[in-house]
């Protein structure tokens, strides 16, 4: 029945008679409709936003939904969202999102490129029960998109999510979350680990993340710990790939000023693969930082220290007979330790209650076993910024900037601007138009690409 449904959607999104013509004539149409809701029937009180789940980027790019903390899933309120639906003491909230995108790049290569359009329908649901007095809570989170293209379906696919939060806040100032899940994916084209191969490469994921931490007067501590099973299902991807990483990151709180607090931390990685045993790594560092009040214009928080990564076997020479043996079957031969400056921020600047601007800046080493490598250091930014011009319409971008140093002495610069307006019928009702540019200059030349692409999306969350 499934099948059935998705063939249907699929034969009327993408059928032969939705040619090029017949598409602007519909954001014609979309636009005049807009203009008329905006003068029958305007939005009162303060400016909503059109909420963003994450699901509508042109790449097909499919990640958990994060909070400003990047880690826990949080109830869908404020901006852009319906007063949900009430179930005793349940709170529900559907939401559904259709984008329409064309792109110009759709394999992300430099020679030889095709255009496209794709479709993408992503329905979902959330569950939220609050109890003890309102100070716990239990979130449940399901979300899928189903990536539909007209001329290469080798790239489509279905991406899941469900989440489990559990949220516990007792007196005294401890606070307790805990977070389940199993994730569907993929490399989107173009991505850092992308295989450059006809068929999208698929991967599935159980996830879990715990936080214990205790805010006192004038101290606190924070224990965060995470646990990844990684599995990959096609393009021969399974054995250079799969594995499972734990981490732990312990942090000591001092408070500054009432609205500041300076950090001092050290965190733990282990990488343990299935097969490719010459990538089990142990990973270590030290970081300090501070972190802001959410209460003050500028919130947030900034680390910076410095990482070390060592391999669990020397790397063995790719002329040896096990080097050859190990390439053959598309392994690994290893890496050397590897140290690098890290930095991972989520700075939020709201001057104003119309302008807002995010900026994260990162560097970390990430372990990759694609095209022969075992390692790329990465440093970068993430900057958002929107700006609303009335109660229903806001204008966003971003900027994404990120240099990746691989140990085969490939190396990559990455750039994306997505920028276009938003504009909202109702409170739980809104629309978008995105224009995306996306270029990766790359000293290997086949992997140097660019890209231009617009998308129209339509997003509901009651």
């Amino acid at each position: 029945m499934v099948d059935f449904v998705w063939r249907k959607t699929r034969a009327v999104c993408l059928s032969p008679f939705a040619t090029l013509c017949e598409r602007k004539w519909a954001l014609v149409l979309f636009l005049t409709c807009l203009v008329i809701c905006e003068v029958f029937s305007p939005v009162r009180g303060q400016a909503q936003s059109f909420s963003d789940l994450g699901l509508f980027y042109f790449t097909g790019s499919h990640r958990p939904i994060q909070n400003q903390s990047g880690l826990f899933r949080e109830l869908m309120t404020g901006s852009g969202v319906g007063d949900g639906i009430k179930a005793g003491p349940v709170q529900l909230h559907p939401f559904l999102g259709v984008a329409e995108v064309y792109t110009d790049n759709v394999f992300r290569r430099d020679t030889n490129t095709k255009s496209d359009f794709l479709t993408t329908i992503a329905p979902g649901i959330q569950a939220f029960m609050p109890f003890g007095g309102g100070k716990h809570s239990v979130l449940l989170d399901y979300r899928a998109a189903k990536f539909l293209y007209a001329k290469f379906s080798e790239n489509n696919a279905l991406a899941q999510d469900a989440v489990g939060h559990v949220s516990l806040n007792y007196p005294g100032g401890l606070a307790i979350d805990l977070q389940g899940g199993h994730l569907e994916g993929f490399d989107p084209r173009g991505s850092e680990v992308d295989t450059q191969q006809r068929d999208i490469t698929k991967w599935n994921m159980n996830r879990f993340l715990g936080q214990v931490e205790f805010t006192g007067q004038k101290a606190g501590i924070r224990l965060r710990t995470n646990f990844d099973d990684l599995n990959y299902t096609n393009n021969g991807q399974a054995a250079p790939r799969d594995r499972h990483r734990a981490g732990a990151n312990l942090a000591v709180f001092v408070r500054v000023t009432p609205s500041t607090r300076a950090l001092l931390g050290v965190r733990i990685v282990n990488n343990d693969y299935n097969t490719n045993k010459q990538q089990n790594s142990f990973g270590y560092g030290a970081y300090t930082g501070f972190s802001l009040s959410p209460t003050r214009q500028l919130s947030g928080e900034f680390n910076v220290g410095y990482q070390v990564l060592n391999f669990d076997h020397a790397p063995i020479d790719e002329d040896s007979a096990r080097g050859q043996a190990l390439l053959a079957k598309g392994l690994s031969l290893g890496s050397e330790q590897r140290t690098f400056f890290y930095m991972q921020g989520n700075l939020n600047w709201n001057p104003t209650s119309r302008f807002s601007l995010r900026l994260q800046p990162f560097s970390r080493i990430n372990q990759s076993a694609v095209q022969g490598t075992s390692t790329y250091k990465r440093i970068g930014a993430n900057v958002n910024v929107k700006q609303a011009f009335t109660d229903r319409f806001a204008f966003r971008g971003n900027f994404y900037y990120a240099n990746d140093n691989f140990n085969t002495n490939r190396t990559d610069n990455r750039f994306r601007l997505r920028i276009g307006p938003e504009y909202r019928t109702v409170k739980w009702l809104g629309f978008r138009l995105d224009y995306i540019f996306e270029k990766r200059s790359s000293n290997i030349a086949n992997f140097d690409f660019n890209s231009n692409t617009i998308m129209l999306s339509i997003q509901g969350i009651l």
